[in-house]
């Protein structure tokens, strides 16, 4: 029997969860700082829709690892908030294509100097080789994670 006591703050998903929720409040706190009031969750949404406009609400989850209803419930604000606007389909009037309004585009035109300099911020004193080595890892964390399901 494996006598070693187990650490939560040794947990490969802590320390990675730790992070993301460090990143996200630094990406909220700076958009909120320039008046914006726009989650990183929406942010996501946002600026994947500007890399590819009229994307179907399963590609949005799919992109961002949310299921559904937490899916639904950010479009259901950014459409509140005039970001995007949802149409029907004209194969299938069941699914809706997500698109930017222009408020929503212009919205990701300002927000996107912010984010950029969030990156920056985040990579400092990390050299580019260790960035690449470490999304090499998460990417294998996250393929042995997903493998075992």
């Amino acid at each position: 029997m494996d006598t070693q006591k187990f650490v939560t703050e040794d947990c490969m998903s802590h320390v990675i969860g730790k992070t993301v929720q460090s990143i996200k409040n630094l990406v909220f706190r700076e958009f909120k700082a320039k008046n914006f009031n726009i989650t990183p969750e929406q942010w996501a949404v946002l600026s994947y829709l500007h890399k590819e406009d009229g994307l179907y609400q399963k590609q949005i989850a799919d992109f961002l690892f949310k299921d559904k209803p937490t899916v639904t419930r950010i479009l259901d604000i950014l459409e509140k908030k005039n970001l995007i606007i949802r149409i029907s389909d004209e194969k299938d009037r069941r699914k809706f294509k997500i698109y930017l309004t222009q408020n929503g585009k212009d919205t990701v035109t300002q927000l996107t100097p912010i984010a950029k300099e969030v990156q920056h911020k985040i990579r400092e004193n990390i050299q580019q080789e260790e960035l690449e080595i470490l999304k090499t890892i998460l990417n294998k964390i996250y393929i042995n994670a997903t493998n075992n399901f």
